[in-house]
């Protein structure tokens, strides 16, 4: 090799490494890194979105790998002591260990290890309604996300998010039931459920779904007072119910997205809502 065309081969592998590419396979900076990693120096994720694993699903998933191959690699992140911490793909990294493999096949990624996990699962659809709403939640609380702000994150609209985020009002019994025997409820009927702030009239509403009730039915019961007839709440009591879902809103809200929002306000909200603001005075007195 000419001297001269070492110095532009040389010059050729500088650039590409100051873009993080490759020149030599023409791989762009973001191609994933493939390895086959011991399964023994990979850590589970304890912050893994998904909080329940079936049995008979790990070992039908394991009867696939083993007979089809392992079709998409986990995600992982490298560790400083040279371990790497599992960031998607526990339930494959389970059935890979049931059928005895020493090694797995892994991408490393780099990123938020929560972000990445939770993404991953919902563009495989592998989370149910419920588990959902707990992984925003700890995103929220970790990064201080507003619900706008989490959406934009994980590609959902901010109502989506204000959607499942409610399914945690949710009584802990119903939240347990749905997920032993009935999370084939649709996320629909969920959130009708969770909209009413009365803890007795929700396990009713509950009841009615787990009987095949639809969001319709729901619908018709609540505006009824409920599946048992109890009678319709007082207009103040339903109104002090809708300033506690304003005030759970404002708590998602910080000083400067507060600021942001108040300089997009037009005149007539400015208006309907200084009226809303006399109002209260006066019931308050």
């Amino acid at each position: 090799m000419s001297r001269k065309l070492e110095r532009t081969s040389t010059q050729i592998f500088q650039k590409a490494a100051q873009r993080g590419g490759d020149a030599l396979f023409g791989l762009s900076a973001d191609f994933p890194r493939l390895i086959e990693v011991d399964i023994a120096r990979v850590r589970r994720n304890p912050d893994q979105p998904r909080k329940r694993f079936d049995e008979d699903s790990l070992h039908e998933l394991a009867q696939s790998i083993e007979r089809h191959g392992l079709k998409q690699p986990v995600l992982v992140q490298e560790a400083d002591d040279g371990a790497y911490r599992l960031v998607a793909g526990e339930r494959r990294l389970r059935a890979c260990t049931l059928l005895g493999r020493k090694t797995i096949f892994a991408i490393v990624t780099e990123g938020d290890p929560d972000e990445l996990a939770l993404i991953e699962n919902i563009q495989r659809v592998d989370l149910d309604a419920v588990e959902q709403a707990g992984a925003f939640a700890r995103l929220i609380e970790r990064h201080g996300y507003t619900h706008e702000a989490l959406g934009r994150v994980i590609g959902r609209s901010q109502a989506d998010v204000t959607r499942t985020l409610s399914l945690l009002r949710l009584p802990d019994e119903i939240r347990a039931e749905y997920e032993a025997q009935f999370r084939g409820v649709p996320k629909s009927v969920l959130v009708e459920v969770a909209s009413v702030d009365d803890p007795d009239l929700q396990r009713r509403l509950w009841n009615a779904v787990k009987d095949g009730g639809t969001v319709k039915a729901l619908r018709e019961a609540k505006r009824a007072g409920g599946v048992a007839g109890k009678p319709a709440p007082a207009p103040v009591v339903r109104l002090v119910a809708a300033a506690q879902r304003i005030a759970r809103d404002f708590a998602a809200i910080d000083e400067r997205s507060l600021r942001d929002q108040r300089a997009r306000i037009d005149a007539a909200q400015r208006a309907e809502l200084e009226r809303l603001h006399r109002l209260l005075g006066e019931l308050l007195g």
